[in-house]
């Protein structure tokens, strides 16, 4: 059987050592009930890092990240008829460039810099029209950056259409939207659809039913 835990204590005795093992309550009911099946029985202990979790405390990127930047580059290859090895290069490439950033590697780069990426592959997908097979937040691991996106290219957070900015905080009657300062309102890109909807339903409904919401976005910034 396989258990999650960690090495709580390590004591030395005269004879060997003894190990303690702490684990969470799942694996501790887990190994409670199998433990009898291997009471006086010869036992070999594998014990493993577990590479995720590791990588997570060191602020590495992580697989689920990996396969995120993959899956976008197949569908950017898909689009404009070439292969993943074609364009990652020069992909990576111009995002460098834009960034002002040097040689990163997939394999090891951080966290940040793979949710960086990823979102800059998601904004150059949405400049160049490049159809997904998934819904665009399955991309992400920050739904803020998404949004931002979204604002910045002036697509639909629902549904990737071309949209206008919705103000998710009113900015109230009787004010000229084109002289008030709303940067420091919450906003939202909506197409005409969605943006009925959520006038409709109103503003926290439409965000328990699509898990999307309103943030602040300058567009002079």
């Amino acid at each position: 059987m396989k258990v999650r835990c960690e090495i709580d204590h390590v004591r030395t005795l005269k004879k060997g050592s003894k190990l303690i093992f702490s684990l969470d309550d799942d694996n501790t009911d887990l190994l409670m009930a199998n433990i009898q099946n291997f009471r006086k029985l010869p036992l070999v202990i594998e014990l493993r890092v577990d590479e995720e979790e590791q990588k997570e405390r060191l602020g590495q990127i992580v697989t689920e990240q990996r396969s995120k930047v993959y899956a976008l580059f197949r569908e950017i290859a898909e689009h404009i008829g070439d292969t993943v090895e074609g364009i990652k290069g020069d992909l990576k490439a111009e995002f460098m460039n834009t960034r002002g950033l040097e040689e990163f590697s997939l394999s090891n780069c951080t966290k940040h810099e793979a949710r960086e990426f990823i979102e800059w592959l998601l904004e150059w997908a949405f400049e160049n029209e490049v159809p997904l097979s998934h819904h665009p937040t399955s991309y992400v691991d920050d739904i803020e950056g998404y949004l931002r996106i979204c604002l910045k290219q002036g697509v639909c957070a629902i549904c990737g259409k071309p949209a206008e900015v919705h103000h998710w905080d009113a900015i109230g009657a009787g004010r000229d939207r084109r002289k008030y300062d709303d940067s420091d309102h919450r906003k939202i890109a909506l197409c005409r659809k969605h943006h009925s909807e959520v006038e409709q339903i109103g503003r926290d409904s439409f965000e328990a039913k699509y898990h999307v919401y309103g943030v602040i976005y300058d567009e002079a910034a």
